[in-house]
């Protein structure tokens, strides 16, 4: 052969290689587990995510278009806890990929990697839309965030041996950032520890254990219960007798019993996003809680 031809056969014969290598194909179910996969997998995967991050993840529509990728997919990672037990189901199973099948390997849910909050040991649906297994939004919870980087990349490793250190790299890369943020979040939230603030669903829980927030009540009266009038009412009376500071709403939900309640009392109405992706200053997860803790801060000076 030729030696301008067995260049050409190397160097095809490389690139047809790294794009087979390159193509282990993930689907997230949400925005906060694509970014936190990108940052991981880096160039040695392709990565996409079903629920937007201005959707509310507990009510996504099993498309068509969602069947098809995840059919495709390599591995599939999800929340857990009953956060997506509307949709994901139906297309795992649609998918007839076994391999993506729960206990299987192309299938991984996060919520492995924590120890959850608010967990019930009965589950009654006359106290509304609950998890009976735990709150399953522990990702505004930078540290619990730490936990899942390293589930990620551990079931990274064991479905691409060959790029195991790097992901390993990628993963201490992360974490360091996510360390080093953390100090700061901390820092900016450290004046405020122990406001009282009301919430809109449960949300931000975690967020607010994790900046010691005291959370004295919700708008809905129950989960996944719309804001009654009633509800508001007892809300205002609480929130002059406790001193609510601000009020958090996530941005995809009707502001209007929010607004109601901010004008009867002291309290501030915070509106944001929800998930990365939520809105255009949040891209990843980084940009996402900088977004998150700067209009807290802004809201509680």
């Amino acid at each position: 052969m030729p030696i301008k031809l067995w260049i050409l056969f190397s160097v095809l014969s490389g690139l047809i290689t790294r794009s087979a290598i390159a193509n282990l194909r993930i689907v997230t179910t949400t925005e906060d587990l694509r970014s936190i996969t990108e940052a991981i997998g880096d160039e040695f995967i392709s990565v996409s995510s079903i629920a937007k991050g201005t959707q509310d993840p507990h009510y996504v529509e099993a498309k068509p278009s969602f069947l098809v990728a995840v059919s495709r997919a390599d591995l599939v990672i999800s929340i857990g806890l009953e956060l997506e037990s509307g949709w994901l189901p139906l297309l795992l199973r649609g998918a007839r990929q076994p391999k993506l099948l729960p206990g299987e390997p192309g299938c991984l849910s996060v919520s492995e990697a924590i120890i959850p909050i608010e967990i019930r040991a009965q589950a009654d649906r006359s106290d509304g839309d609950i998890h009976p297994l735990g709150n399953p939004h522990f990702m505004a919870d930078p540290q619990r965030v730490i936990l899942v980087a390293e589930l990620i990349s551990k079931r990274l490793s064991e479905l691409d041996p060959a790029h195991a250190k790097n992901f390993k790299q990628n993963l201490e890369r992360f974490k360091l950032k996510l360390l080093n943020k953390i100090a700061v979040w901390k820092q900016k939230m450290g004046p405020f520890k122990g406001i009282k603030v009301i919430g809109y669903h449960m949300t931000f829980n975690y967020l607010f254990k994790f900046f010691d927030f005291d959370v004295v009540g919700f708008l809905e009266p129950k989960p996944g219960i719309s804001p009654t009038a009633q509800h508001i009412l007892k809300l205002i009376e609480t929130a002059k007798i406790k001193k609510v500071k601000i009020i958090v709403i996530e941005n995809f939900f009707d502001p209007k019993p929010g607004v109601t309640l901010a004008e009867k009392t002291k309290a501030k109405l915070v509106m944001i996003p929800a998930y990365v992706g939520g809105d255009d200053s949040s891209k990843n997860y980084f940009d996402w809680m900088d977004t998150v803790v700067n209009n807290l801060e802004m809201n509680l000076k």
